[in-house]
């Protein structure tokens, strides 16, 4: 037992496991926390840039009748909404942190009658937050049956207002249109003091097809498409006060998230990594010095480091591939000239092991376990099938002190 424990002390294996933990732990901790960060500055500084998450309420009409004082104004029902958005994603990347930017169009078209027995003085209100929208005031559109109004945006410009009479049984027809920014999600929030008739909303996305809604908004009462559409259509004759529509626009996946992950994880295949040098050391009856397995340990961490960084400036996808193919061929080129006698696949094979499928099944969430499974099992039967040769066995009957430096 103490010659068994010797050599498993001559394996380095505690100062090498603690050079990968250090490495990948640190970053870690560092892209957990720039997550946090992401959450609050960085978010913060991408909302005054490109727009925020958009709440666009729908306008509200009052009504006094004519020749009254006009500060005694009484709501008043629109008898029909339409409302389409079209909505283009845009993606946003800072770091390793991806925000669903979009680019949308919104044109409504809003009906009101006169419903009293006598003329009636109202103002039709639009509300509208210009910087918070990043609206792009050259194409914003205003029309009255028809004709151009004046853009009056009020005293501090979020708000659209008109003022004018409808006659007994009158209706006027209100249209405005306008292109805007937003971030996350748009909601369609209708007047919270009163029922909303005939009202319709259709929004088509382009860019992603994985909609959501937020916790509090009516779901569509159709949606369709794919391949990277998607359109959803609210629709009903009758809707009670502050009913709100909308949905969480599509995201990309969270690679910042996804790398603190694969950074978290990484420990367990560096000790088999290590394991797999140790493997090697018995097979070729050489020790290895103990700067040489820190040096492979620290190539080993230092992929996770490496990875965290080139993904803050290329797509993840990119920085993954050519991180894995560039740091996997120098730590096999450099066991390959500690045990020159040893045949390339194989360790082309434990670094695929040991990084490649490790990380790959945190790119692929629905596949985690399959990954694991099957890796697993490929190492099983790998050892079941080498135990039972001849020469293996020869090999393990060895005694570990024999192995000379």
């Amino acid at each position: 037992m103490r010659t068994k424990l010797r050599w498993v002390f001559d394996q380095h294996w505690a100062g090498g496991l603690f050079i990968i933990t250090f490495a990948v732990w640190v970053i870690a901790g560092q892209v957990s926390s720039r997550t946090d960060f992401a959450s609050t500055e960085l978010a913060q500084d991408v909302e005054s840039r490109w727009g925020a998450p958009v709440e666009q309420a729908a306008p509200s009409l009052r009504a006094v009748q004519s020749g009254t004082v006009f500060t005694e104004l009484s709501s008043l029902a629109l008898s029909e909404q339409r409302v389409t958005v079209d909505a283009t994603m845009n993606y946003r990347k800072r770091g390793l942190a991806y925000f669903s930017g979009f680019d949308f169009t919104f044109d409504g078209t809003y009906l009101a009658e006169n419903p009293a027995s006598y003329d009636v003085d109202v103002a039709f209100v639009f509300p509208i937050e210009v910087d918070k929208s990043q609206v792009l005031l050259s194409e914003l559109a205003f029309t009255v049956d028809g004709q151009p109004s004046s853009l009056d945006l009020g005293e501090h410009g979020d708000r659209l207002v008109w003022t004018g009479r409808l006659p007994v049984g009158g209706k006027a027809e209100f249209h405005i249109r306008y292109r805007a920014r937003g971030l996350e999600s748009f909601v369609y929030r209708l007047d919270p003091s009163l029922q909303a008739r005939n009202v319709t909303l259709a929004l088509d996305v382009t860019g992603g097809d994985n909609i959501d809604y937020p916790a509090y908004v009516l779901a569509a009462s159709s949606r369709s498409g794919g391949d990277g559409h998607a359109r959803l259509e609210w629709k009903y004759p009758s809707l009670e006060s502050g009913v709100a529509m909308g949905v969480i626009l599509p995201s990309v996946k969270k690679y910042d998230e996804l790398m603190a992950l694969m950074a978290f994880r990484a420990v367990v295949p560096g000790l088999v990594f290590l394991l797999g040098l140790s493997v090697l050391s018995l097979r070729h009856r050489r020790k290895l010095h103990v700067w040489e397995t820190y040096v492979a340990a620290a190539a080993f961490g230092f992929t996770s480091v490496l990875l965290a960084y080139l993904g803050a400036f290329l797509h993840f996808l990119a920085a993954w591939g050519v991180t894995m193919a560039g740091m996997g061929a120098a730590v096999v080129l450099y066991v390959w000239r500690l045990f020159p006698q040893e045949k390339w696949g194989w360790l082309v094979g434990a670094w695929v092991a040991t990084q490649v499928l490790p990380t790959l099944a945190v790119l692929l969430p629905g596949y985690t376990g399959l990954i694991y499974t099957l890796e697993i099992l490929a190492g099983l039967l790998g050892v079941m099938t080498l135990v039972t040769r001849k020469e293996v066995r020869a090999f393990l009957s060895d005694q570990p002190a024999e192995v000379t430096s």
